[in-house]
């Protein structure tokens, strides 16, 4: 279930014509896996302050408002509504601003509302500057479930060029561990693909 704030986010958006894109645990249904989250972390894709500013306005004509001033080179804002907040983010990751091969890549979710593509979600995990376990399980999750749908090529290039080739095979070891049987075959169909 969207909460009230998601949702009147998102249509305010649809009505500015500003793009969400879903980060966090909120994307990660679109990458096949599932896990509780309450946070509310989304990213649009402005280009301008003029967008920006419209944005805002129309968020606090609806009851949502921010205490910071929101500038374009910005990171993020939060967004305080009746009943929650949302972080709202300027660029996909604190690491790394929009670039063309992201935005190409942008898949529709539902309406308004996108996401990254699997490749560049995994790393907005792996780019974090306060990188988590529970990212670096995000990580794993959607390597298993997107195994024979991720572009190996596309993901070994972004790997590179944001450095964080070594980041990620640290994290590739843990399919290393052989934690059973079950496992096996999965890990090593994925050591396979990252290395060709």
């Amino acid at each position: 279930m969207i909460s009230d704030l998601l949702q009147t986010i998102l249509k305010i958006a649809a009505d500015c014509k500003v793009p969400i894109v879903l980060i966090g645990g909120l994307a990660l249904p679109a990458y096949s896996v599932a896990r509780t989250t309450l946070d509310i972390d989304i990213c649009i894709y402005i280009m301008s302050q003029e967008e920006l500013n419209r944005f805002i306005e129309a968020l606090n004509q609806n009851e949502i408002s921010t205490v910071q001033k929101p500038k374009i080179i910005h990171n993020l804002f939060t967004v305080f509504g009746k009943l929650g907040e949302a972080e709202i983010w300027l660029k996909p990751c604190d690491a790394f601003h929009w670039d063309e091969q992201m935005v190409g890549r942008i898949q529709k979710f539902f309406d308004n509302v996108y996401v990254l593509a699997v490749e560049d979600y995994i790393l907005t995990k792996l780019g974090r500057s306060d990188r988590s376990s529970i990212d670096i399980s995000d990580i794993l999750k959607i390597i298993i479930a997107n195994k024979d749908k991720l572009d190996w090529k596309y993901l070994r290039f972004r790997l590179k060029r944001m450095d964080l080739e070594s980041d990620f095979k640290e994290i590739l070891k843990g399919f290393r561990l052989d934690f059973n049987n079950n496992l096996r075959n999965i890990s090593k169909e994925i050591l396979d693909k990252f290395e060709n």
